[in-house]
């Protein structure tokens, strides 16, 4: 009876041991199926290497991406554990932020980014502060203002209508402000008009901010004028549907 028994045990444990396998084998989409102990280890020392390595290329290249930078934020947002809702996550993308892409510097233009920029979002509202300045020649800065509503359009996108930007010299003039202003309007292609001496604004069209990648330390958005709220069954099934675009001026964010 002994012998019996012990077969019995045997004979479910190897059963339990199939079973297991064939239902990892076919297991559902990740969002679908809880992940095993270890591959929580390996996800968590994989996302914080790729982070960290990606925090060292902008902190290397002064904010911008390199094709090393951007190949990395297309691995985490193929990868992204929590697939961002805004919806229902804005615990995480909402608060203050640093802007670590020197996304204010447009490639060949005449205006660079002067030092870190700050955004604060709520779950309504976003505002971004930073400071311009020429790419050459004089010192002399712009502080720039940005601010919208914002609300959440569909799975992983948020909508920004934007309130006019505004750049304004620290004094009441500015030597080279409104030389500055122009490299600013023919960077990014906006038109200014002056509302006094030393305060221009131009109007920005409705943003839609795609969400790469999100959790507790890192944020990643890239903008874009055209909403791609109806994206299809990809973004249905929680799969990455955001191509990464350096060139169409990736922000990334991380909390200060």
């Amino acid at each position: 009876e002994r012998e019996i028994f012990n077969t019995k045990q045997l004979v479910l444990r190897v059963f339990m041991i199939l079973t297991w396998t064939l239902a990892t084998s076919f297991a559902a989409p990740r969002r679908a199926t809880s992940p095993r102990a270890s591959e929580i280890a390996v996800n968590v020392a994989w996302f914080r290497s790729a982070k960290a390595a990606l925090r060292a290329a902008l902190a290397a290249e002064a904010g911008v991406l390199s094709a090393d930078a951007a190949a990395l934020v297309t691995a985490l947002s193929s990868v992204n554990p929590t697939r961002p809702d805004p919806s229902v996550d804005y615990d995480l993308w909402s608060g203050t932020f640093s802007l670590e892409s020197a996304s204010l510097t447009p490639p060949g233009g005449g205006v660079v980014q002067s030092g870190a920029a700050e955004v604060e979002v709520t779950p309504d509202s976003l505002h971004l502060s930073a400071a311009v300045r020429s790419a050459v020649g004089s010192e002399d800065e712009l502080s720039l203002s940005l601010r919208g509503s914002l609300s959440a359009t569909c799975c992983d996108e948020l909508e920004l209508r934007c309130e006019p930007l505004a750049l304004e010299a620290a004094g009441e003039s500015c030597a080279e402000g409104e030389a500055l202003v122009d490299a600013v309007a023919a960077a990014t292609g906006l038109s200014f008009r002056a509302v006094s001496e030393a305060r221009w604004e131009a109007d920005v069209p409705t943003l839609y901010l795609a969400q790469l990648f999100l959790d507790q330390e890192l944020h990643v958005l890239q903008w874009s004028a055209d909403s791609t709220a109806a994206g299809g069954e990809a973004r249905e099934m929680g799969e990455a549907s955001h191509a990464v675009d350096p060139a169409r001026l990736l922000v990334l964010l991380r909390p200060r």
